[in-house]
């Protein structure tokens, strides 16, 4: 599992920052509840959005998408 935070100000900020990691195997069918802990210094300024899911938000990889 991969938690991905996008955001912040200035030109040379990046399109997204991997922030968390954490293996986890299922079976089929089977579900767990994963937390991450992000420090506030992590967090980008201004507006944010995070990507949690099994690689980085793009295509179709699955993934649940959230902002603050």
């Amino acid at each position: 599992m991969q938690v991905y935070i996008a955001g912040g100000s200035g030109d040379d900020a990046p399109i997204r920052r991997l922030r968390g990691f954490q293996r986890i195997h299922l079976k089929a069918g089977e579900s767990r509840e994963v937390k991450f802990t992000i420090a506030a210094d992590d967090m980008p300024k201004g507006k944010v959005e995070i990507c949690v899911g099994g690689g980085q938000p793009l295509g179709n990889t699955p993934h649940v998408k959230g902002s603050l």
